[in-house]
């Protein structure tokens, strides 16, 4: 874990809502799926360059995988297990 504040899950969901999928729901769970939600290859791509600009944390590419980015919940320990 880094030394700053852990990103939560709903801050992941509003991210992803931002970047790549703005049709998600008021109520998009930590839990729900971005994929089933329409998140594809592209879309992943587009959130990895935002998250590396945006937290200043580089995306491996043994990360990019269906189950880091599947929801909140997966995607916010992807992130917060990243040394700055």
């Amino acid at each position: 874990m880094s030394a700053t504040a852990d990103i939560s899950p709903n801050t992941i969901i509003e991210l992803v809502r931002e970047t790549v999928l703005p049709d998600l729901p008021a109520d998009f769970g930590a839990e729900a799926d971005f994929f089933e939600s329409g998140l594809d290859s592209m879309g992943v791509m587009q959130l990895v360059m935002f998250l590396e600009e945006r937290f200043s944390k580089k995306v491996e590419p043994t990360e990019l995988s269906r189950a880091n980015f599947r929801n909140g919940s997966t995607l916010a320990a992807l992130v917060n297990g990243k040394a700055a």
